[in-house]
C-alpha cells in the first residue's frame, strides 16, 4: 500500500519534518470548516485594536466579522470582545454622565439613552447561534460523509468478488474512486484509518483482479499528473508574498495529495521528493516569518508595557490645581496616542496588558472626576457666600449715608475677591445681581453729587492738556525709554481724578486709543502689546471712592473669562481621550489641539492682565 503524508506543522514547530512512508510521524491538520468556509479563510482577518474603538465601531467591526469570516477564525477575537465592550460602555457613560452634570444637573437625575449593548449581545447571540448550527451541520455532514465512505469500501471490497468482464469491473472501480474523491471530509478521528483502509483495498483491486497492464498503467498515469499538477501549484506558492495564505493554501494541497491513489513506482520517489522539497520551502518560510512577526510582537509588547508604567505612575500621582489636572490629563492622552501607534502584540497577552493599561486609566480619571466633585461642592459653598454678600447689598442700597455706605460696599467687595468660584449655572447670574445692587447704590451717590462738577471741570482741562502734549511726544527708538514716557503719562492721567460723567467717556476712549496708537508703533511682539494697551485702560479708572469696585468689576470679568477658557481646554483634551484613532478622527484631533495652544496662549496673557490688575488694590 502506498502511504504519502506531510507534516503542515502548526505555529510553535520549528523544524518541520516530511515523511512519505511514516502515516503516524506528521498529520495533516484537522479542517474544521464546510468547504464554503474554506474559501472565506483565504481572507485575511484585519488586525483591529478594538481597545481604540467606540462601542457603535466595536458592534460594526463584530456584526462584519460574523458575516464574512469563518467562524473557528474569529473565536479568539470574539471571545475578548464582551470585556474590552463593557469597559468602553462604561467611558461613555461617564462622559456623557460628566456632560449632564457639567451645568449643575444632579446625577440621580440622569437616564443614558443607549441600546449599544442589547445590540452588542445581539451580535454574540448571532455568533454563537451561528457557530453551534454550523458545527451541528458540519459534525452531521462527516457523519453522512463516513457512512457514504464506509459504504463505497464495501463497494471496493466487492469488486474482487464479481466475474464480469474486466473493462465493466475497471468502469465500477474508476466510478467508486471517483465518488470517493468527491465525498466530503469525514469525523478526524476516523480519517487516518479510512484512508488506510480504503487505499488497502485498491492495492487488493490491483492485486486480486488481473486487470490488463494497460489500464492500471493509465490510471497509474492519471494519478501521475494528478500529483504533478499539485506540485506545479506546491511551487508556485513559494513565490506568494502572502506567506501566511501560502502556508493555509499548503495544507490544503496536502489533504488533496493523500486523496490521490497511487503512481508508477519508478516515479514515485522523484515526484515525491519533489513535493516535500517545496512543502519544506514555503514551511522554512513561514516559520522566517512567524519568528519575524513573533519578535515584531514582543517588542510591540515591551512598549506598551513601559506605557502600563508611564500611566500607572501619572494615576497615582497626587494634583492639587486645575492646571495640574490639565497638565497630566494632556499626558495621559499622549501616552493613549503612543498605545495606538505601538502596533499589534502576542494574542495571549493582548486582553492581559489592554485590561492594565485601562484600569490605569480609568483610576486617572476617576480620580479626576472626583476632584472636580469636590470643585464643585466648594463652589457650591462659595455660591452660597456670594448670595449672602447679595443680600447685604441690596439691604443697605437705598441708603443716603455715602462714607459709611461707601465703605461698607467696598468692604464686601474686598470680600466677595477673596470668596473663589461658584459654579459655571450660577456664577453670572449671582455676579449680576451682586453688581446691579453695588451700581443701584454707586449711582445713586453719583446722581446726589451731580452738581459738584466745579473740580471735574478743572480735571477735564487737566486731561485734556495732557491730551495735547501727549499727541506732541515723538518716539525716540528706545523701547525702554519710551515705555517708561508712556507710563509716565498713565500714572499722571490716573492722578488727575474725576471728570464730568457726560464727557468722561469720550475723553477716555479718546485717550486709550492715543496711548495704543503709541503702543502699537513700539518694536513690541503682540502680547506685550496687548498687555500695555491693558494698563493703558486700566490708568483710565477714576480715582474715588468707587475705584475699587471698578476693579472688582474689571477683575471679574477677567476671572470669569479665564475661568471659560480653563474649563474649554479641559473639556477638549478630555474629548480626546475619548476620541478613536482613526483617519476621520485624526483631523479633528489635530484641530483640537491647535484650539488648545491657542487658547493657552489667551490664558498666560489674560493671567498677565490680571496681575496689573492686581497691582492696583
Amino acid at each position: 500500500m502506498e502511504q504519502e503524508n506531510s507534516l503542515i506543522p502548526e505555529e510553535e514547530i520549528k523544524k518541520p519534518e516530511i515523511s512519505e512512508n511514516d502515516a503516524t510521524t506528521e498529520t495533516v491538520p484537522p479542517v474544521e470548516e464546510t468547504t464554503a468556509e474554506v474559501v472565506k479563510e483565504k481572507q485575511e482577518i484585519p488586525e483591529v485594536d478594538f481597545s481604540a474603538l467606540s462601542t457603535d465601531e466595536i458592534i460594526r467591526q463584530a456584526q462584519k466579522l460574523v458575516n464574512d469570516y469563518p467562524l473557528n477564525s474569529i473565536k479568539e477575537i470574539m471571545d475578548s470582545l464582551p470585556e474590552i465592550f463593557d469597559r468602553q460602555f462604561k467611558a461613555e457613560y461617564e462622559k456623557a454622565l460628566a456632560a449632564f452634570t457639567a451645568d449643575g444637573d444632579l446625577p440621580e437625575n440622569f437616564q443614558y439613552k443607549n441600546d449599544n449593548k442589547e445590540r452588542f449581545n445581539a451580535v454574540c447571540k448571532l455568533y454563537k447561534d451561528k457557530r453551534a448550527a454550523n458545527s451541528r451541520q458540519i459534525e452531521a455532514e462527516r457523519e453522512e460523509n463516513l457512512k457514504i465512505k464506509l459504504g463505497i469500501i464495501e463497494e471496493l471490497k466487492a469488486l474482487v468478488q464479481k466475474e464480469e468482464s474486466l473493462d465493466k469491473t475497471f468502469q465500477e472501480f474508476r466510478d467508486i474512486q471517483e465518488r470517493w474523491r468527491n465525498t466530503g471530509l469525514v469525523p478526524q478521528a476516523q480519517l487516518n484509518g479510512l484512508l488506510e483502509t480504503y487505499h488497502h483495498h485498491v492495492e487488493n483491486f490491483y492485486n486480486y483482479i488481473k486487470i490488463n497492464k494497460e489500464l492500471r498503467d493509465l490510471d497509474l498515469k492519471r494519478n501521475l499528473d494528478a500529483k504533478l499538477a499539485l506540485c506545479e501549484e506546491a511551487e508556485k506558492l513559494i513565490e506568494e508574498n502572502d506567506i501566511a495564505g501560502s502556508f493555509k493554501q499548503l495544507q490544503l494541497l496536502h489533504a488533496r495529495w493523500k486523496e490521490i491513489g497511487p503512481i508508477p513506482k519508478e516515479q514515485k520517489e522523484e515526484v515525491w521528493e519533489r513535493f516535500k522539497n517545496a512543502t519544506s520551502q514555503i514551511n522554512e518560510k513561514y516559520h522566517r516569518f512567524f519568528e519575524s512577526l513573533k519578535q515584531e510582537q514582543e517588542n510591540n509588547l515591551k512598549i506598551k508595557e513601559e506605557i502600563c508604567e508611564k500611566v500607572a505612575l501619572l494615576a497615582n500621582g497626587e494634583y492639587n490645581t486645575i492646571s495640574e489636572w490639565n497638565t497630566v490629563t494632556k499626558s495621559i492622552i499622549d501616552l493613549q496616542e503612543e498605545w495606538r501607534q505601538s502596533g499589534t502584540i502576542p494574542q495571549k497577552e493582548r486582553n492581559k496588558i489592554y485590561k492594565r493599561f485601562r484600569t490605569s486609566c480609568d483610576a486617572f480619571f476617576d480620580k479626576k472626576r472626583e476632584f472636580y466633585k469636590k470643585l464643585g461642592e466648594d463652589q457650591e459653598k462659595n455660591l452660597q457666600l456670594k448670595i449672602a454678600l447679595c443680600e447685604k447689598v441690596e439691604a443697605i442700597k437705598d441708603s443716603t449715608e455715602w462714607k459709611t455706605t461707601t465703605d461698607r460696599i467696598i468692604s464686601f467687595q474686598k470680600e466677595w475677591k477673596k470668596i473663589g468660584p461658584a459654579p459655571k449655572k450660577y456664577s453670572n447670574k449671582v455676579w449680576a445681581r451682586f453688581r446691579a445692587a453695588c451700581d443701584a447704590f454707586f449711582n445713586n451717590k453719583n446722581a446726589f453729587f451731580k452738581d459738584i462738577d466745579e473740580e471735574q471741570e478743572k480735571n477735564l482741562e487737566l486731561k485734556k492738556a495732557l491730551l495735547e502734549e501727549i499727541k506732541q511726544f515723538s518716539l525716540s527708538g528706545n523701547n525702554e525709554e519710551d515705555i517708561a514716557k508712556l507710563k509716565e503719562f498713565q500714572s499722571r492721567w490716573g492722578a488727575i481724578g474725576f471728570v464730568p460723567i457726560k464727557t468722561k467717556d469720550t475723553i477716555q476712549e479718546e485717550f486709550r486709543n492715543l496711548m495704543n496708537t503709541w503702543f502699537d508703533k513700539l518694536n513690541l511682539d503682540e502680547f506685550d502689546r496687548n498687555l500695555e494697551r491693558f494698563r493703558a485702560k486700566l490708568s483710565t479708572l477714576e480715582v474715588g471712592g468707587n475705584k475699587e469696585y471698578k476693579i472688582i468689576n474689571e477683575r471679574e470679568k477677567l476671572i470669569a473669562k479665564i475661568r471659560q477658557l480653563e474649563t474649554d481646554v479641559n473639556t477638549w483634551e478630555n474629548n480626546i481621550g475619548f476620541i478613536a484613532k482613526s483617519n476621520k478622527s485624526q483631523g479633528l484631533i489635530n484641530e483640537l489641539y491647535s484650539k488648545i495652544e491657542k487658547t493657552k496662549q489667551r490664558l498666560a496673557l489674560l493671567q498677565e492682565k490680571l496681575k496689573a490688575l492686581d497691582s492696583l488694590i
